[in-house]
């Protein structure tokens, strides 16, 4: 299976200097010279060039001159371009279908967040994303129900991003001892994860 590197999805595509050059360009905010673009690709100079003065003759990077300086940015009209950002957008368009599909669960959970390397979007292709659910104190772990739903969205985790899946249960009351440093599963609100959904109490 096709797996996604959150680092730079479009690694995923094509495994190349390109993919490092376009997502340092979709970046940046503002003209960014052949050094720059090859410090921040963590490429060589010359790689970088040669890729840059040919997406410049497709049009994709536009070029301008500063004295005995060449900038370069991202053309975000190019009919490409707005193809390019979507890939980039990949991670967090997968949090949203977590989120949404989350939502529409008939039992709720009070907390869901990713962790790891993934929430720091980091992961590479072959990491796993790791999903931290918190139930209700009064939820029943082996609930045919619970667990189907739990099953179901790991599966489309899988399906639609092709990173395996790993996920942590826990109650609320266990929940709280991991942020309080009394247990040995991570926090779903420590500095190494990311919220994607959290229940809303109503009065």
């Amino acid at each position: 299976m096709d797996t996604m590197d959150w680092e730079n999805p479009l690694r995923s595509i094509a495994a190349t200097v390109d993919a490092d050059v376009l997502k340092v360009l979709a970046g940046a905010h503002e003209p960014v010279t052949g050094n720059q673009l090859a410090h921040l690709a963590g490429r060589s100079y010359a790689q970088v060039y040669a890729v840059v003065r040919r997406m410049v003759d497709e049009g994709i990077v536009l070029t301008a001159r500063y004295g005995r300086t060449n900038t370069f940015r991202l053309n975000r009209d190019h009919v490409l371009v707005q193809g390019i950002l979507a890939v980039l957008a990949g991670p967090a368009r997968l949090e949203l279908e977590i989120k949404q599909l989350v939502q529409g669960w008939s039992l709720q959970p009070e907390l869901v967040a990713m962790s790891g390397s993934a929430a720091r979007r980091r992961a590479a292709a072959n990491d796993d994303i790791d999903l931290i659910v918190v139930r209700s104190d009064q939820a029943n772990p082996d609930n045919p129900a619970w667990r189907s739903q739990i099953d179901a969205l790991a599966r489309r985790i899988e399906h639609i991003c092709g990173n395996r899946v790993q996920i942590t249960e826990m109650d609320g009351s266990e929940h709280q001892d991991a942020m309080s440093g009394g247990g040995t599963t991570g926090s779903a609100r420590s500095s190494e994860s990311r919220t994607i959904f959290e229940r809303r109490w109503t009065t």
